[in-house]
C-alpha cells in the first residue's frame, strides 16, 4: 500500500479507537449498576476521563524520547497501542473505582505517547506536510465520528430509521443500554490491540536518527523554549488550551439551557467535529498561502468568536449551531498549525519528542487549570450548582476576553522563524496522484 494511505488509516484508527468509548463515557461510567452502569460519582468519572489523560500528557514526552534516538518509530506506535489495548480489555471487567482509575492512566500513558508518535511519524514521509500534513490529520476527526457512530448504530439501536440529523440514523435504545454502552471500552481495547500490531509491522520504516547530543531527547526538546516564537506559542497554547477544554465541560449544559432538546445534543455537538474535517481540507491550502502567523490567529480568533456569540443571551438556534460549527476553525487552525510549526523548527532527533511537549501543555497542563478555571468562573457567576442561561453570558464573556488575551500576545510576540516552502505544481500532481 502506498506511503499517504497508510498514514491516512493511522489517523483515523489512533484516534477513532479514543472516540469509540470516550464520548459515551461519562454516561456509562456514572449510571446506577441496576441499568448496567458502574454507579461512579461525578467526581470519580472526572478523575478517569480527564485527570487519566492529563497524567498520560505530562508524562508523554519522557517515553516518546524512545522513538527519536534508540527504537524506529513505528515500532514504538505499536508497541504502545498493543500494551494499551491489552490494558482496555482488561480494564473492561472490572468494577471498582480504583482499577478503573489505575488502568485508565495506564491507558493514556500509552495513548497519549503514540498519538504524538503519530504527528511526527506523518511528517516525516510528507514531502511538503505544510500542505499535505492536513489532509493526514483530518482523518483523525473523520475516525473520531465514524467509530462513534457505528458503535451506537450497531451495538446500541434497534428499530433504526433514517434521519436528516448527525448521525443520520435513529431509533430505540436496547434494553440495558448502558452496559451494552460499556462494550465500547472492551471493543476499543481489541481495537487498539489489532492497530498496534499493524502499526508495529505495515508503518513506513521510521528508524531513530543519530545524534551528537549528550542529553536525553526529552532535555533536548523542552530546550526548544529557548527559541523565541516556540516559546510564545507554546505560552499562548497555555492561555486557549484551558479554553477549549471548558468548552466541552460547559456547551451541552448551555445547548439545554438555551432551549435545545436534550435527544440533540449529540447531534448538535457532531457539528463541531464535521465542520473540523472541512477545515482540515481548507488548511491544507489555506496555511501555504498565507503562512503560519495568520492562521494561527483566525485559529485563536475563532474561539474567541464563538465564545462572545455564545454569550449574546437570545440569540436563535441557528446562530448557536454556527457557533459549534465555530470549533472546526478553532481545532483545525490551532492545533495543527502548531504541530507543522513544531516540527518545522525541531531538529530531526527530536521530531516525535518535540511533537509531546505541545501534548504535554494541550492536553497536560491545560485541563487542569481548565477545572480551575471553571471552579473560579462557577463562583463569581454561578448562584447556584450548574449555570443557568442568564449566568452563561458573563461566564462565556470571560472566556472570550481570556482567547483575546493570547490572540494579542501571539500577534505582537510571535516572529515566525521558518517560512512554508512555496510547492511548485510537479508536487501538486504527485500529491493528487497518491491521494
Amino acid at each position: 500500500m502506498p506511503v499517504f494511505p497508510r498514514l491516512c488509516a493511522m489517523m483515523f484508527l489512533q484516534f477513532g479507537i479514543y472516540g469509540l468509548w470516550l464520548p459515551i463515557a461519562g454516561k456509562f461510567l456514572t449510571a446506577s449498576p441496576d441499568e448496567g452502569g458502574l454507579g461512579f460519582t461525578e467526581t470519580q468519572m472526572g478523575a478517569i476521563v480527564g485527570i487519566a489523560a492529563s497524567v498520560g500528557a505530562l508524562c508523554s514526552p519522557f517515553i516518546v524520547q524512545f522513538a527519536d534516538r534508540r527504537f524506529a518509530a513505528q515500532r514504538v506506535l505499536g508497541a504502545l497501542m498493543m500494551i494499551g489495548g491489552l490494558l482496555k480489555i482488561a480494564v473492561y471487567p472490572q468494577n471498582t473505582f480504583l482499577a478503573w482509575l489505575l488502568l485508565s492512566v495506564s491507558f493514556t500513558l500509552m495513548f497519549m505517547p503514540a498519538a504524538a508518535i503519530c504527528n511526527a511519524l506523518a511528517m516525516k514521509h510528507l514531502d511538503n506536510p505544510s500542505r499535505q500534513f492536513p489532509n493526514v490529520r483530518l482523518w483523525t476527526a473523520v475516525g473520531w465520528v465514524i467509530m462513534g457512530w457505528s458503535f451506537s448504530l450497531l451495538v446500541l439501536k434497534t428499530n433504526v430509521t433514517p434521519s436528516w440529523l448527525p448521525p443520520f440514523f435513529q431509533g430505540d435504545d436496547v434494553p440495558m443500554v448502558m452496559g451494552e454502552m460499556k462494550k465500547s471500552v472492551l471493543w476499543s481495547g481489541i481495537m487498539a490491540f489489532g492497530y498496534g500490531v499493524w502499526a508495529f509491522f505495515c508503518l513506513p520504516n521510521t528508524p531513530a536518527v543519530p545524534s551528537a547530543s549528550q542529553r536525553p531527547a526529552v532535555a533536548d526538546a523542552f530546550a526548544l523554549l529557548k527559541i523565541p516564537s516556540i516559546a510564545v506559542m507554546l505560552f499562548v497554547t497555555l492561555i486557549i488550551s484551558p479554553m477549549n477544554t471548558i468548552y466541552f465541560m460547559q456547551c451541552a449544559k448551555y445547548l439545554v439551557e438555551a432551549g435545545l432538546d436534550s435527544a440533540y445534543l449529540l447531534p448538535a455537538m457532531a457539528i463541531g467535529q464535521i465542520c473540523e474535517i472541512v477545515m482540515y481540507v481548507v488548511l491544507s491550502r489555506l496555511l501555504p498561502t498565507l503562512g503560519f502567523k495568520p492562521v494561527l490567529l483566525m485559529g485563536i480568533g475563532a474561539y474567541a468568536l464563538r465564545f462572545f456569540l455564545f454569550g449574546t443571551i437570545g440569540i436563535p438556534m441557528g446562530l448557536i449551531l454556527v457557533g459549534l460549527g465555530i470549533h472546526g476553525i478553532c481545532y483545525a487552525f490551532f492545533t495543527s498549525t502548531c504541530f507543522i510549526y513544531i516540527n518545522k523548527v525541531a531538529s530531526e532527533d527530536v521530531a516525535n519528542t518535540a511533537q509531546s511537549v505541545f501534548n504535554f501543555i494541550w492536553y497536560g497542563i491545560g485541563p487542569l487549570l481548565a477545572v480551575a478555571l471553571n471552579g473560579i468562573l462557577a463562583h463569581f457567576f454561578a448562584d447556584g450548582k450548574t449555570f443557568v442561561l442568564a449566568e452563561f453570558q458573563p461566564f462565556w464573556y470571560s472566556l472570550g476576553v481570556i482567547s483575546l488575551v493570547g490572540f494579542f500576545v501571539l500577534l505582537i510576540r510571535f516572529r515566525v522563524e521558518v517560512e512554508v516552502e512555496v510547492e511548485v505544481e510537479v508536487e501538486v500532481e504527485v500529491e493528487v496522484e497518491e491521494t
